[in-house]
């Protein structure tokens, strides 16, 4: 069987790509809820839907060596093909974290996994990580240059809560012993990293449309622009 046109299957890997993002950002939603919730059937769900991205990144890699096999691209067009690969790693990682958060639940329950102190940060920081990933998954549709810088500078909210907890974390008065601030000191790097790993296939975009590194490119915020997206709805949820 003859492969597609060669923009066919680049089309093909921008929208695999955002349907990952999709649901790499629906996983850590879930998580999340299951967390501050403790819904341990909720924290299930997330770990039995984790083979879904694997697939998906095997589906992006596997349509990104055909089109170097049957095509052999070449400038913007092979830049794209490798920004596809490298970018399905990165969304893979977000779903394994997603899925440690709910692991993280699941080891916990029937008890709370945070304590009360902490629950707003997490809740903040599960926000502030799905609106990335679903801005990502905007971005790697439209391939908005623009669009994929100002996720950068839409990390440092992550940031910021990622260097509250540690505050919170080193306060003298910090009640629940050395146990429960390992446990919120990796939960919180889970999501500091899943933040990371969105602003990197926002990069990967850039690159691939460019050809110029992302620091080089100025953020030009049209108004309204923002990470404020709404949570994934229940019809989108893995099941």
């Amino acid at each position: 069987m003859a492969a597609a046109p060669l923009p066919q299957q680049l089309g093909g890997l921008s929208e695999l790509l955002a349907q990952m993002c999709t649901a790499a950002a629906d996983a850590l939603h879930q998580a999340t809820a299951a967390m501050l919730e403790r819904r341990e059937r909720l924290a299930v769900r997330v770990i039995a839907g984790a083979p879904r991205l694997r697939a998906q990144r095997a589906g992006i890699e596997e349509l990104a060596s055909e089109a170097l096999l049957f095509h052999q691209p070449v400038a913007g067009d092979l830049r794209a093909v490798v920004a596809a690969i490298r970018s399905a790693g990165d969304l893979d990682r977000m779903g394994n974290l997603a899925l440690l958060v709910a692991k993280a639940v699941q080891r916990r329950h029937p008890g709370h996994t945070l304590p009360a102190e902490v629950r707003d940060d997490f809740t903040d920081m599960g926000q502030v990580a799905v609106q990335l990933a679903l801005k990502a998954a905007d971005v790697v549709r439209s391939r908005n240059v623009l669009r994929a810088v100002e996720l950068d500078s839409d990390d440092d909210a992550m940031d910021a809560l990622h260097r509250h907890m540690f505050g919170v974390l080193m306060d003298p008065a910090w009640p629940h012993g050395v146990t429960a601030a390992v446990d919120v000191t990796l939960l919180a790097r889970y999501y500091e990293r899943f933040a990371d790993h969105a602003v990197a296939v926002a990069r990967e975009t850039v690159y691939a449309v460019t050809g110029r590194d992302p620091d080089a490119i100025p953020i030009q915020r049209h108004p309204g622009s923002s990470t404020r997206h709404s949570a994934p709805s229940d019809s989108g949820r893995a099941r």
